[in-house]
């Protein structure tokens, strides 16, 4: 029993060191995508969640978890699935804005991603858009009337084209006149 409960204690120690590297390695290299990925979070959901935390399930698992304003965690599978696109839209754009900072810029294309989102947050959506077209290319495809028109209200001109093709109607968020090479 001596032997074994030596072993367990052993094993014990080096989960909890194991546990702290990996924590140490996360707040690292993983922490400024988080917290910018936290930041649109509460912004793309206008305040019904105040950010993003990483934490662990019940099997001990890493878990990305939302927090309210009251600091209650609401797990992915607790979330709408406009508020999981949400969620997904602002890990994209925080692993996308690290990665310009890194190296040369690609354009961005993405294709209705505001399907599930309500009109608040699409606008919400747009404006984080826009802001990223400050660095880099933003193509934005969508067959939905109502998104241009928000666009259309809720962005400056200089920070949107609008370009209807063959009664498809493609907003564009751009900010350079260049092409990105």
């Amino acid at each position: 029993i001596r032997s074994d409960v030596e072993q367990y204690a052993r094993l014990r120690l080096a989960s909890a060191v194991l546990q702290r590297a990996v924590e140490r390695y996360r707040a690292q290299h993983q922490g400024p995508v988080l917290a910018r990925a936290s930041r649109l979070f509460a912004e793309l959901t206008l305040g019904s969640f105040d950010g993003l935390r990483a934490d662990y399930n019940d099997q001990g698992e890493a878990v990305l978890v939302g927090l309210r304003p009251n600091q209650q965690v609401v797990g992915i599978e607790g979330m709408s699935d406009g508020t999981r696109d949400q969620l997904y839209l602002a890990l994209r754009l925080a692993s996308l804005e690290k990665s310009l900072a890194e190296r040369e810029p690609l354009p961005f294309i993405v294709d209705d991603i505001l399907i599930m989102f309500d009109d608040a947050r699409a606008a919400a959506a747009l404006r984080a858009l826009a802001d990223l077209a400050q660095k880099t290319q933003v193509v934005f495809f969508t067959h939905h009337r109502h998104v241009v028109e928000l666009a259309e209200s809720g962005l400056p001109a200089a920070a949107r084209r609008i370009h209807i093709l063959d009664r498809c109607v493609i907003p564009a968020v751009v900010s350079r006149e260049e092409p990105i090479r």
